[in-house]
């Protein structure tokens, strides 16, 4: 069992004290500890039902899930008592494994919303669409999906694209992405990890939850974390990524 920090926790964008939480008087999280540095990717990786995407709600401040102990900090202030809404304005993003159709939300509405609410000058309607339409054809959103309704008859793979599409303009400096890898292709992998590298690029952290490590092949990470039971049992690098894909999860934390 690695040590609960990395070797860059004294500039951490992100820590995670001796945490525990549950939702509806279950203890889901015990005692998970892990931090984050700006320009990091980092895999929480375990089996279903290990406490992965509650770890991710807890992060993002989801007020369904109860804090029982521990802390959560972020830029060097504690977060742990703060609303979705406040994180979100602190610069966090939570990508989640299914995301919500919004019927009558248009997409390219929703994203000048987006923008407008970093605060940034917007340009023109007609402006904005042509660079919506420009970003995400380097992302594989065609023109045609951002005239329809956020996620609404999106595909796995069209709902994560527009997901790279909302990181690009909402520009946060924490994204935490649930199973982002499910239901991408090989090319959409591949497209995933080189606008996820860019991201990462720009000083800012990926923290990605998932069962597999396939992500690895295209987006390798500088840390990984198991977590099984609520709890994480293995830290490590790159090889733990492949010793769950050659053994499973049981053998490795066996």
């Amino acid at each position: 069992m690695g040590p609960p920090y990395n070797s860059r926790t004294m500039t951490a964008l992100l820590e995670v004290k001796n945490f525990s939480a549950g939702i509806a008087e279950k203890n889901i999280l015990h005692g998970v500890s892990l931090a984050v540095a700006s320009g990091e990717v980092h895999f929480l990786m375990g089996p279903n039902g290990s406490g992965k995407t509650t770890l991710g709600r807890a992060l993002m401040g989801d007020p369904a899930v109860s804090v029982i102990g521990g802390a959560v900090v972020y830029a060097g202030q504690d977060i742990t008592a703060l609303s979705p809404e406040a994180r979100a304005r602190m610069g966090i993003y939570l990508g989640f494994q299914y995301p919500v159709e919004v019927p009558g939300v248009g997409f390219t509405a929703f994203l000048r919303a987006a923008r407008a609410a970093r605060g940034d000058a917007l340009p023109p309607e007609a402006d904005f669409c042509r660079e919506m339409q420009a970003l995400g054809a380097s992302l594989g959103v065609s023109a045609a999906l951002l005239d329809r309704n956020l996620n609404e008859g999106f595909s796995g793979g069209e709902k994560k694209r527009s997901e790279l599409l909302q990181l690009a303009v909402v520009k946060p400096r924490l994204a935490i992405l649930d199973e982002f890898d499910s239901g991408l292709d090989v090319d959409g992998l591949r497209v995933a990890a080189a606008a996820l590298k860019k991201f990462v690029a720009e000083d800012a952290a990926l923290f990605l939850i998932t069962h597999y490590g396939r992500m690895a092949e295209y987006l390798p990470p500088d840390r990984v974390h198991v977590m099984r039971g609520g709890t994480i049992v293995r830290n490590g690098g790159r090889e733990l990524v492949d010793a769950v894909e050659r053994d499973g999860f049981e053998r490795l934390i066996a």
